[in-house]
């Protein structure tokens, strides 16, 4: 009969070799060069979109420009290190300029309402 006593010292008689560590049980994904990694999309991503929106709706003149051009150059840098291309990083920046847009127009027009 199998009891909890003798679970665990069927256990503890195996030898190590027989059960990998956790890490080395999981697959390994080799990088190529043909390989490339599709970020989750920036326009979907809807907390950034919602917290660029609140700051640049507190700013004006000079600081929402330098706040919005700091903000376009760290996620096209972001994506460029994940491994997107010039294009498919300027073209996933202007999808995001348009979310935030899209959400300050919902803003104005919530409190307008």
């Amino acid at each position: 009969m199998l009891t909890m006593q003798s679970l665990i010292m069927g256990l503890k008689k195996r030898k190590p070799e027989s059960m990998p560590p956790f890490a080395s049980a999981q697959q390994r994904r080799r990088s190529t060069a043909d390989e490339t990694v599709v970020p989750f999309p920036a326009e979907r991503r809807t907390a950034h979109v919602r917290q660029c929106a609140g700051e640049l709706d507190g700013l004006q003149g000079e600081d929402a420009r330098l706040y919005w051009m700091k903000v376009c150059r760290e996620l096209a840098d972001e994506l460029r290190k994940l491994g997107s291309n010039e294009n498919q990083a300027r073209a996933a920046v202007f999808a995001f300029q348009d979310e935030v847009q899209q959400e300050l127009s919902r803003r104005h027009h919530a409190e307008n309402a």
